[in-house]
């Protein structure tokens, strides 16, 4: 389902949270992206930087990722956000391991609220890129419990980063790749976080129960009673291992008395 939402800051009225949480500030059409990671797109190479050219100009995505950022994430993590080909969003929250689900790296998928926009991008930049929107002093949060409620996928060809919003009590943004995860305490930003976090996720698009269900029974094939029956029945019995004897091998045969010792090989040594 296409969502034609347009991102309205009015930033000489007021901040972000003070728009109504309509979330009417966001979206673009339907990704062809999905959570899996597939898609048609070529991947682009980033340009290479040489160390020894000092007055060479910054590529773009240094210019929007602030250093002291760009210095905790990996390179290849800094040209992706700062320069992604899409951007897609989706609602997460803590997976119970008593259900199967849809996951974005790790966390239940809950729904979908489409692609960023350009004005969308330019106020997710301008707040998460910043390094002044967070306490660059904390590199571990560990006074709070992070509870994320939103993913924002930044995509370049094959290759993409997770970014995931929590906020409330524990206001944080988590950049998530090659198996890495990287935290940021998000105190400086946490009523525009909340408010970008509610107006989103009370607009989210609910996936297709029908369709999970479907799915999960193509991945998880359910036995019927019959079969789980035939799984408990007895197994046939195996025919006995064949004795062994000097170098030879005698296979008994049903309804056959017991080999005797054949004379022309010597009996084993007595220990």
């Amino acid at each position: 389902m296409k969502k034609n939402l347009l991102l309205t800051l009015l930033a000489a009225v007021g901040s972000f949270w003070a728009v109504a949480a309509s979330a009417q500030m966001f979206y673009n059409a339907q990704s062809r992206f999905d959570s899996t990671g597939s898609t048609s797109s070529s991947y682009s190479q980033p340009a290479k930087n040489s160390d020894e050219d000092t007055n060479k100009e910054e590529a773009p995505f240094e210019r929007i990722v602030s250093k002291p950022i760009r210095e905790r994430l990996k390179a290849d993590a800094s040209y992706i956000i700062g320069e992604p080909e899409e951007t897609i969003c989706y609602g997460i929250a803590r997976k119970s391991p008593k259900k199967r689900s849809a996951t974005i790296s790790g966390y239940a998928h809950t729904g979908n609220c489409g692609t960023l926009n350009e004005t969308g991008m330019s106020e997710i930049q301008a707040k998460l890129f910043n390094a002044q929107s967070y306490d660059m002093n904390i590199t571990k949060i560990a006074s709070c419990v992070i509870t994320p409620k939103l993913a924002l996928r930044f995509r370049k060809g094959f290759d993409f980063v997770d970014v995931l919003l929590s906020g409330g009590t524990c206001p944080a943004v988590l950049f998530l790749y090659a198996g890495e995860t990287k935290e940021f305490s998000a105190k400086p930003i946490k009523e525009w976080l909340d408010g970008f976090i509610e107006a989103v996720s009370n607009d989210l698009e609910p996936l297709d129960q029908a369709e999970m269900e479907k799915t999960a029974g193509n991945m998880f094939k359910k036995r019927t009673p019959e079969e789980e029956g035939a799984a408990a029945a007895p197994q046939p019995e195996q025919p006995p291992a064949p004795k062994m004897w000097g170098r030879r091998v005698v296979r008994p045969e049903e309804n056959e008395p017991e080999p005797t010792m054949d004379p022309s090989v010597p009996p084993p040594p007595k220990r």
